[in-house]
């Protein structure tokens, strides 16, 4: 059964165990009835995830927002939760490199657009997944890709299959991150950044900064650098205004430059006079393990001729305001570019 307190934000629930040996790789902590990933999870919810769901917020948790890489959305947001008994009792964590394991997070999952919670339809009906997966309402508070944690997480003991456990979430909403949405204008970089790491002291902080169109391309680069340095779990930046860039556009490869180095290749436009557009034809026809890559001038009225292209690569002089960016960016409106990334040209 389900239990909740509106007084406490505290939601009790009972799950069941899967069986899995002591020391088993582990990558969901709870998966939804009828998961095919049970054999990596070490128990199964004793009902759906969106019932699972639907319980913690009649409860009194608020929901998040799960990742959302397409809208630059890279950091998972939620109050804290903690769970009772502590996950410790089941799990043992080793992560490598020193990085360190946050706290859990609920994040309410990605939902279908009845409201539904997607891990409730989709394998591996995750309710809580050890790495970051945006469908799993139930999150570690940071970046932890699949790849990088596979093993670092192992059964603690094995716990005889079959055995009911109750379990107790409790959530605290003050610890939901603080919504910080502020414009960078000229000259206003370091002011920002101090506005920032004030606000982290109090709590986390969800942050959207807008590049005004009056910034230069220089400064915005300066100030995408300083971003990037306190870009944490503590303080999220997240998302961006529509027509607008996310900070890390302003920070690519410098190896990217040379064509031969990327793994995609993108849109290459120049921003100046007159803006122009190149595509970058592949013909893996050739001999050899690389394509011979051609690259042809393009009008912007045939973008839609490349719906696979979704990444551009903007040259521009450091000196142009991001006004002349955007304009630029608007004529590919036709596209399929969900990506960006800003080059300094002299």
């Amino acid at each position: 059964m389900m239990f909740f307190s509106l007084l406490a934000a505290t939601f009790t629930f009972t799950a069941t165990a899967t069986g899995v040996e002591k020391g088993a790789p582990i990558e969901f902590v709870f998966v939804g009835k009828g998961s095919d990933r049970d054999y990596e999870a070490l128990f199964v919810l004793d009902y759906s995830v969106d019932a699972f769901c639907r319980g913690l917020e009649r409860a009194g948790f608020p929901r998040g927002i799960p990742e959302d890489p397409g809208s630059c959305y890279l950091w998972p947001v939620g109050c804290t939760v903690e769970m009772n008994p502590p996950l410790g009792t089941y799990l043992e964590s080793s992560l490598p490199d020193g990085i360190p394991l946050q706290p859990i997070i609920y994040t309410g999952g990605t939902r279908m657009a009845d409201g539904t919670c997607e891990a409730s339809t989709n394998m591996p009906l995750s309710a809580f997944c050890v790495y970051s997966l945006a469908q799993s309402p139930l999150v570690f508070n940071g970046h932890y890709e699949q790849g990088n944690v596979y093993n670092c997480h192992r059964a603690k003991d094995k716990i005889e299959k079959g055995t009911r456990v109750t379990f107790t979430l409790s959530c605290n909403t003050n610890s939901f991150p603080r919504p910080f949405s502020q414009t960078l204008e000229p000259g206003k970089a370091a002011e920002l950044i101090k506005a920032l790491r004030d606000a982290s002291v109090r709590s986390e902080v969800n942050a959207r900064i807008d590049f005004s169109p009056e910034l230069t391309v220089a400064e915005a680069v300066v100030a995408a650098r300083a971003l990037s340095v306190i870009d944490s779990s503590r303080v999220k930046i997240n998302g961006m205004a529509p027509g607008r860039l996310f900070y890390r556009a302003f920070l690519p490869l410098v190896k990217w430059l040379d064509r031969k180095e990327r793994l995609v290749q993108p849109f290459e436009l120049t921003v100046g006079m007159t803006n122009s557009l190149v595509h970058i034809d592949e013909d893996w026809s050739v001999e050899g393990d690389d394509p011979k890559l051609t690259p042809q001038a393009i009008s912007f009225d045939q973008v839609g001729k490349f719906p696979n292209t979704d990444t551009c690569f903007i040259y521009v002089a450091p000196t142009s305001r991001l006004s002349s960016v955007y304009q630029a960016m608007s004529e590919l409106k036709g596209s399929s570019v969900k990506t960006w990334y800003v080059f300094e040209r002299k």
